[in-house]
């Protein structure tokens, strides 16, 4: 037989028997949302930074696609070649890339500018990522690098 109290009739013992506090639930709950929300950020940050640092690197890599000197072309087949040498190629990289404002990318280098092959110009940029908000998960900066190949073709 179960023994109530005045004032409890109706209730059950045994759901009164587990009681607790839903606070630490809703802290850890907090918490990880918060962990989540910075991880999501930085990373789209991450991959903003990297598609910039891209396109940078493709319109470094054409502006010295088009060093050709016009002297040197010669005609292969039903193309015009343009000949590129990578002394030019790094010149118009250099001179492209003064023209970038120093605020876009974070300790911005040009590590390489050349033609493999006499006929494409290879870019190599690498710049430092900074994460937008702070947290001990995640890294504060990271070095990022994009290579693009770019040439002219001349019809």
């Amino acid at each position: 037989m179960i023994c109530t109290l005045p004032g409890e009739r109706g209730r059950n013992p045994q759901l009164t028997a587990e009681r607790g506090s839903i606070l630490p639930l809703v802290a850890g709950a907090m918490a990880l949302a918060v962990a989540v929300t910075l991880g999501v950020v930085s990373a789209t940050s991450l991959t903003i930074e990297r598609h910039r640092l891209v396109a940078l690197a493709e319109a470094t890599a054409l502006r010295g696609a088009e060093s050709f000197d016009p002297a040197r072309l010669r005609r292969s087949g039903s193309e015009v070649v343009a000949p590129l040498e990578s002394s030019r190629v790094a010149d118009a990289a250099l001179g492209f890339l003064r023209g970038v404002p120093e605020i876009s990318h974070h300790e911005l280098q040009l590590i390489r500018a050349d033609t493999p092959d006499g006929r494409r110009a290879r870019v190599v940029l690498e710049a430092t990522w900074r994460a937008p908000l702070w947290s001990e998960f995640l890294p504060l900066s990271l070095p990022i690098q994009a290579e693009a190949l770019s040439q002219s073709v001349i019809r």
